[in-house]
């Protein structure tokens, strides 16, 4: 009978310190800087009929992402990707966050939170004929829908890109958007 009691301990002990490793727990987190963008992000889902819980997500600065020209990333559990997202943002270089105008800083945001949210993982570098990226998600995301810094011509709509944010943002959602007419 001691013996039965003993297995039975030893078994009672095993289960109840076993730790399951993916019970990590509703954690939101958004540093104050960057709570304007992701809430964007939620109302243009929600606007398009998308629901995405706000849990399991953290938004950060981080100064020291191991290349100057790295201006944000998403980090994920590879195993369980919805349990455990951080998005991570480079502050400090002068070529990302400091420098940025509010609508670039917006679609970093936004293009990272596609990563960690919609599981749109990889980059998509095609251009249309224009020239201009077909894709948020585009690995050097800079300038896609900003209006212009400097005008060096007589005709500023040429640099003036706000009217493409609509695009950009259909696409982040629906990757089979249509392609705009601006971009032929």
């Amino acid at each position: 009978m001691k013996k039965v009691f003993t297995c039975l301990s030893f078994i009672l002990v095993l289960i109840s310190c076993k730790k399951d490793s993916i019970d990590v727990g509703i954690q939101y987190d958004i540093a104050p800087e960057f709570t304007v963008y992701v809430n964007k992000f939620y109302e243009e889902a929600t606007s398009r009929g998308i629901t995405i819980a706000r849990e399991n997500l953290i938004v950060k600065a981080n100064l020291n992402l191991g290349q100057t020209d790295i201006c944000g990333k998403c980090k994920q559990n590879t195993q369980y990707p919805s349990l455990q997202r951080t998005v991570e943002i480079n502050t400090e270089s002068l070529t990302c966050w400091k420098s940025m105008p509010e609508n670039n800083r917006e679609a970093l945001v936004f293009h990272e939170l596609g990563h960690c949210l919609l599981g749109r993982l990889l980059h998509k570098d095609d251009l249309f004929n224009d020239g201009s990226p077909k894709s948020i998600m585009i690995s050097s995301n800079s300038d896609l829908y900003s209006p212009c810094v400097y005008v060096l011509d007589d005709k500023p709509e040429l640099c003036n890109k706000t009217g493409r944010r609509k695009y950009y943002i259909d696409e982040l959602f629906d990757e089979n958007t249509p392609a705009p007419d601006w971009s032929k």
